[in-house]
């Protein structure tokens, strides 16, 4: 058996009288009342209703405080003057035993105050953005002013007690007591001598208003003309849902707001006796126009719409279209309401085939926001026609037609349409309309299907498949079984129809149709609104095949020279019997010419 030993764990503090440990414990709860806190800051912050004003910070550092800072008071505005970042100082005055440093920042609105409080942020090594925003009153939606900001006066004087720590000014206080050296006093808000009443904090932000605020439910912006972002012709229609009780508390604010921000050429759809939406579709006009319609119809200011478009990179089938939509709705749409916004363009606009077909237009969301957010365009074929013919070996010819609007050639442009499908397109022209027009030929059923995954076409799990086989006496079962595949269909943005006959073959009944939109006409068989075909049909046979006919027509070609030149042997036979014997046989001009003519 073996025996372990362990020694025994020390307790704390062991060997020390309960009178030294006391007189340590007293010691490091008075360092800690120490490092605490040094002072308070308050601050009083007095704005016109012009939005410019003052913000007053008052540093109170109490006389036990004050002793624990080499120097005292002097090196407190020593430090002050050395390291103000931009702060108007207005000197030390007692308040009982108190001492009170005092401190301004002047500021001409709110964009001017958020940069001179980034300063003092930025001295005190805060990693803080100094956001601020005053909000006069206006009517119907704001009947007084509302401020916010982002960062406290403690935020605004730690690069003051950041310093007195690194000089070390302050005993025993080091880089993590920075924050606690100060408590936050009160804190004041008034416009033209009115005071503010300090809301809840929104997004980080400290809120104080006066304000009794109505806003709308909703607001839906949706702008159409990007399509055709060069003419720079736009219209934009806001639909405001605001509730009925709302409205009635303000109705001559609101109807006063709505003409106002009805522009020029516009049209103001008000609700009806009991309803909440009103439209307002602004007249055709430039972008920028748009953005400032907006601002009158949504009582804001600096409202950005822009639209550029440029050729995709990697596709020339593709058009980017860069849309900027910036709009603030922060007093239309208040704390509550919320606000959409979206494009009109025209239907498959970014390349869905079927809502191309059905036509209209459709809306695409858009995020808002002053950068720009990229909607594709997708360009390509609007319509195709298949036409197969098969004949009885399995070969046959296939055609296939792409249109194309010429307008959108133009962009995509012939020589990139050219390159793509391939340099055996042929190009026409039908009015407004380019084609695009490929073809494939072979002897049989092996070479057709060859030919035809050339151009693109793909079977269910492979090539395409055509196969003809006699099913009886004149009568044949022919099976097509192909579609358009791979990269050309991704560029065909209409619908399709298929033409399919024999050669030597006329299709009679079908036998089954998994695309079930065949149709028997009368010499062919129609397939409508599909870029493929799945199906079997009968056929008889109808005179003759193609190749048949050229075989006769040589044949008899052959037999007619054959024929000729044993005619004119006949009539020739003397002459031609004379070069064999080596005479001439040519009849004499008279008979007292004797012998041959030399």
């Amino acid at each position: 058996m073996h025996s372990v030993a362990v020694a025994a764990p020390r307790r704390p503090f062991a060997g020390i009288s309960r009178f030294r440990l006391l007189l340590v414990l007293l010691a490091g709860i008075g360092a800690l009342l120490v490092l605490s806190a040094c002072g308070r800051v308050g601050s009083t912050t007095e704005i016109a209703a012009d939005g410019s004003g003052t913000q007053t910070l008052a540093v109170t550092i109490s006389e036990q405080d004050m002793d624990s800072i080499d120097g005292g008071a002097a090196t407190v505005e020593a430090v002050i003057e050395e390291h103000n970042p931009g702060l108007t100082y207005e000197g030390m005055e007692k308040d009982g035993t108190d001492s009170v440093f005092t401190m301004t920042l002047e500021f001409s609105d709110a964009k001017d105050y958020a940069a001179k409080a980034q300063k003092a942020l930025d001295a005190g090594e805060l990693q803080t953005t100094a956001e601020v925003t005053f909000t006069p009153p206006s009517p119907p939606f704001a009947s007084g002013y509302t401020f916010t900001r982002n960062f406290s006066e403690k935020d605004l004087t730690r690069w003051a007690v950041k310093a007195l720590v690194d000089d070390g000014k302050i005993a025993d206080a080091g880089e993590g007591d920075i924050d606690s050296a100060l408590e936050a006093g009160g804190s004041a808000v008034s416009v033209d001598g009115d005071e503010l009443e300090k809301g809840w904090a929104e997004d980080g932000a400290d809120v104080w208003t006066n304000a009794d605020a109505a806003s709308f439910e909703s607001v839906s912006v949706v702008t159409a003309g990007a399509a055709d972002a060069a003419a720079d012709s736009f219209t934009r229609t806001i639909t405001y849902e605001l509730p009925r009780e709302t409205y009635l508390d303000a109705k001559d604010d609101f109807d006063a707001f709505f003409a106002e921000a009805t522009p020029e050429g516009g049209e103001l759809t008000p609700a009806g006796e009991a309803g909440t939406t009103w439209v307002l579709a602004f007249p055709a006009g430039s972008a920028e126009q748009v953005g400032t319609w907006t601002d009158a119809a949504l009582a804001t200011s600096e409202s950005t719409f822009t639209v550029e478009t440029a050729p995709n990179e990697e596709d020339p089938f593709l058009v980017d279209t860069r849309v900027v939509d910036s709009i603030e709705c922060s007093v239309a749409c208040g704390h509550y309401g919320t606000l959409s916004q979206s494009l009109e363009v025209p239907a498959g606009f970014q390349g869905d085939a079927a809502a191309a077909a059905a036509g209209g237009t459709e809306e695409i969301s858009l995020e808002g926001g002053p950068e720009p957010q990229i909607v594709t365009r997708s360009y390509g074929f609007t319509a195709v026609d298949y036409e197969l013919t098969i004949d009885r070996d399995g070969g046959g010819t296939f055609e296939m037609a792409l249109s194309i609007p010429l307008a959108d050639e133009e962009v995509v442009t012939q020589d990139a349409i050219a390159d793509f499908l391939g340099g055996d397109a042929e190009r026409s022209e039908e009015e407004d309309t380019a084609v695009y027009t490929r073809t494939a030929e072979a002897d049989s059923s092996e070479e057709l299907s060859g030919a035809l995954q050339k151009l693109g076409l793909e079977g269910l799990e492979g090539p395409p498949q055509v196969e003809v086989t006699e099913s009886g006496e004149k009568s044949y079962a022919v099976t097509v079984v192909m579609g358009t595949g791979g990269d050309v269909a991704e560029k065909i943005l209409g619908p399709g129809t298929w033409t399919i006959q024999g050669d030597g073959l006329r299709p009679t009944s079908i036998s089954s149709d998994e695309i079930s939109s065949a149709s028997l006409g009368e010499d062919a068989i129609t397939v409508k609104e599909s870029h493929g075909v799945w199906m079997t049909f009968t056929a008889e046979r109808t005179g003759l095949g193609t190749g048949a006919i050229v075989g006769i027509i040589v044949g008899l070609a052959v037999l007619g020279l054959i024929v000729a030149a044993a005619a004119l042997s006949f009539l020739h036979r003397e002459k031609i019997a004379g070069l064999l014997r080596g005479t001439d046989t040519d009849v004499p001009a008279s008979s007292d010419q004797d012998g041959p003519r030399f």
